[in-house]
């Protein structure tokens, strides 16, 4: 079997165009939004040739896995923004809704007739409140609320200057619905006024769409100059950045969006990033963020647009004088800069299936890697995790070695980090997993090493299984990945589980890599060793203290669900050669150093169980006297 067979992580957005407007730009965002790790395997898909916005963000540094007009051929799953499935593979799909309006109910419910079991998301809860109904009526899971990043977090509000003249931008596609009749009334309501129009005229994609704004651009210039205001009316070309705003709102004072309905408008949350307050009407999503007499105000739309101004006019006035921080610390939880990825990280995880923090979690990964390792091997290990079936879990990184790679390899899978600090060592490993059981918050805690990797359905059926039997620890049996191909590994564990319990560690025939242990018996057990003592002693150590403690184990012999990358870098032989092999006095020495072992971890049960402490997000403490002994760089855990 080859392990190219092992399921692979591999998000899809699909898209109809790159050309101009909210969601495309949405899209991006979200994809640069993704630790970085999935970010590198996750392909967007462009069913259209009209790109120019990707063209500009890609020379703007955006990057992922693949960019392609071609279908992929084996994604893992689909993320649909406007995008075709037509005769795409079936594979888990997610579609995000950018719109509320009626225009955008006919689009999505034609376009996605008689699909069922979709995790659909919405830019906002009043694009979620219009299509929960026909979410359930066809099946849908809710995925929740996904608003588009913003990408600046700066102060570009500009200074009112001695004549008062007051900036006002405004941006969009120059449609009636989106407002843009309204402006020449705003310019006749004060002289102090002026207006930058930033629009989309010369983009549409359909050939009727640009004869309708090319006619409401000229409505519009015709109006100001009928109400002598033409030289206020500021209208520029909307350019294709998609990643940089900052330029388009350097020194405006207020930015007015009064679209009849917009998904989000993700140009106000631009502005308030900005520092710049906000008047918007409230059918707008973003709305969700205002607050009147803090970040902007809200006002009502109206069909007239001289009305519409006349509204938008007072509510200007007062937002002028807000506070640009309020403003900005009003969107801190969207800017890629700021809380973006831990405000709605898992949602886009749940979408892009990718995710390895869930809120329910019941289950705590402790994944360890040490200095040297080849990374691609603790990429296929959290690849494995990201696709169990069963997703109530969260993940810890162990990190054996510096600082520096530690933080690095945190921000990459933006996961929080348990490190060493030390220069990376074999006798480490038991320090780094009993670190993460003693901040574990869950109720069970998974140990897996960089060179494992879990079959899908592995920790379902861990979890039912401990949950069934009442069991603390539970086990199966071996893969093993060597060459390229996966074969059964036969030759230990060889015995039944029951015969191990002799104390000597030769006897082990639990696979550390296999187990799922429940957090209380080993807190009450003892926990880790403070330190590797030898050739897979620290693990049985362990399984001995739990069995001293009445805890009841399990292996599941009908299965095989973890498969044990060997390597060069596999630290069987360097464990033998610090250590000692099978049957000789320096193994006879540590098998008892575990009985005495034990016997210290049964008496300090008998009085209180250790206490756990809050769950920690980083651990700078290193391991009691680690380090001092003399000896090879760690390798790897031991599996035998």
């Amino acid at each position: 079997m080859s392990h190219t067979l092992l399921p692979r992580l591999a998000p899809c957005f699909v898209t109809h165009n790159m050309a101009l407007g909210g969601a495309q730009t949405a899209v991006l965002r979200y994809i640069g939004a993704l630790p970085e790790w999935v970010r590198d395997r996750t392909t967007l898909y462009c069913q259209s040739a009209d790109m120019p916005l990707l063209e500009k963000a890609v020379e703007a540094g955006f990057r992922c896995g693949a960019i392609t007009r071609e279908a992929p051929g084996d994604p893992s799953s689909w993320f649909l923004s406007y995008g075709n499935l037509g005769g795409l593979p079936e594979r888990p799909t997610s579609l995000l809704l950018h719109s509320w309006d009626d225009a955008g109910w006919r689009y999505f419910s034609k376009a996605y007739a008689g699909r069922r079991g979709m995790t659909v998301a919405g830019v906002s809860q009043k694009v979620m409140d219009r299509y929960r109904p026909w979410m359930r009526e066809n099946g849908h899971l809710d995925g929740g609320i996904l608003p588009p990043p913003v990408t600046e977090f700066c102060m570009a509000k500009g200074e009112l200057d001695a004549h008062g003249r007051i900036v006002v931008a405004w941006m969009g596609r120059p449609l009636e619905d989106k407002g843009i009749m309204s402006l020449p009334y705003l310019l006749k309501e004060n002289p102090r006024i002026v207006v930058r129009a930033w629009t989309g005229a010369g983009t549409a994609g359909l050939a009727h769409t640009l004869r309708v704004q090319g006619v409401a651009m000229e409505q519009v210039r015709k109006l100001a100059r009928k109400l002598g205001v033409a030289d206020r009316l500021d209208i520029r070309p909307l350019d294709f950045s998609a990643l940089n705003y900052r330029h388009r709102l350097e020194g405006c004072h207020v930015l007015l969006g009064n679209s009849r309905k917009e998904g989000f408008l993700l140009t106000a949350a631009e502005a308030l990033s900005c520092g710049i307050p906000v008047v918007v009407t409230n059918t707008c999503g973003v709305a969700e963020f205002i607050r009147n007499g803090r970040n902007g105000y809200l006002i009502d739309w109206n069909d007239n647009p001289k009305r519409l101004a006349q509204a938008a006019h007072r509510a200007i006035l007062r937002a002028v004088k807000l506070d640009p921080v309020k403003c900005l610390a009003s969107v801190e939880s969207l800017s890629l800069g700021g809380h973006y990825a831990r405000a709605y990280g898992p949602v886009l995880g749940r979408l892009t299936h990718s995710s390895l923090r869930h809120a329910d979690a019941r289950v705590t990964f402790g994944v360890r890697v040490h200095d040297g390792v080849p990374e691609e091997y603790l990429e296929d290990a959290m690849n494995s995790i990201a696709c169990q079936t069963y997703r109530k879990f969260k993940v810890v990184l162990l990190v054996d070695g510096p600082w520096e790679l530690g933080e690095r390899l945190a921000r990459r899978y933006d996961l929080p980090l348990v490190c060493t600090g030390l220069k990376a060592d074999i006798e480490h490993c038991s320090w780094l997993h009993r670190q993460a059981v003693a901040e574990c918050d869950t109720e069970f805690y998974k140990p897996l090493d960089y060179d494992d990797q879990l079959l899908p359905n592995y920790l379902e059926r861990a979890v039912r299984t401990l949950d069934e039997k009442r069991a603390d620890v539970y086990g199966c049996l071996l893969m093993t990945l060597a060459d390229g191909e996966i074969t059964p590994r036969l030759h230990w564990p060889n015995k039944p589980l029951h015969t191990m319990f002799t104390g000597n560690s030769d006897d082990n025939m639990l696979p550390h890599s296999s187990a799922l242990l429940r957090v209380k018996s080993v807190l009450k057990a003892g926990n880790y060793q403070e330190r590797a003592v030898g050739l897979g002693a620290d693990d049985y150590h362990l399984w001995s203290r739990i069995h001293q403690t009445g805890g009841l184990f399990f292996r599941d012999d009908e299965v095989r669900n973890v498969v044990y990358r060997i390597h060069d870098r596999n630290s069987l032989n360097i464990r033998r050669a610090r250590f000692g092999h099978s049957n000789k006095r320096k193994q006879q020495f540590l098998a008892g150093a575990a009985v005495a072992g034990i016997a210290l971890g049964v008496a300090a049960c008998d009085n209180e169980a250790p206490d756990p402490g809050p769950p920690a997000k980083a651990s700078k403490i290193a391991p009691t006297d680690a380090g001092t002994q003399a000896g090879p760089v760690d390798i790897d855990p031991p599996h035998s």
